[in-house]
């Protein structure tokens, strides 16, 4: 199982290097879908229970989930939906959420 969030920034940054590279542009659109897909839980079993192995193991994402203010948001989101805009004005919290999402711990449905 590839490790999507890793290869989205290395394709962005080989885009600030080569941003007319047809090559660095298609694999971010491919990584961008299989990031999408697996957002919105369309991975095989197998392949969301890899992902959420690897996120854990992760230290920035254990960071995220132990941090109180996001385990606040997280909780907020859940409880009221209509709470996701306010906390995602945060540009601090927007960023941690959506690694959470891309790692595969925060699924949008």
């Amino acid at each position: 199982m590839k490790e999507y969030a890793k290869a989205r920034a290395t394709y962005e940054e080989g885009l600030t290097h080569d941003p007319h590279s047809a090559e660095l542009k298609e694999g971010l659109i491919r990584t961008i879908q299989a990031i999408n897909k697996m957002t919105r839980g369309e991975g095989t079993d197998a392949e969301r229970k890899q992902q959420q192995e690897r996120a854990m193991a992760d230290p920035e994402i254990q960071a995220i989930l132990t941090d109180p203010v996001m385990r606040q948001v997280l909780r907020d989101m859940e409880e009221n939906p209509a709470a996701a805009q306010k906390h995602l004005a945060n540009v601090q919290v927007a960023a941690k959420f959506e690694k959470l999402v891309e790692a595969g711990i925060v699924q949008i449905r």
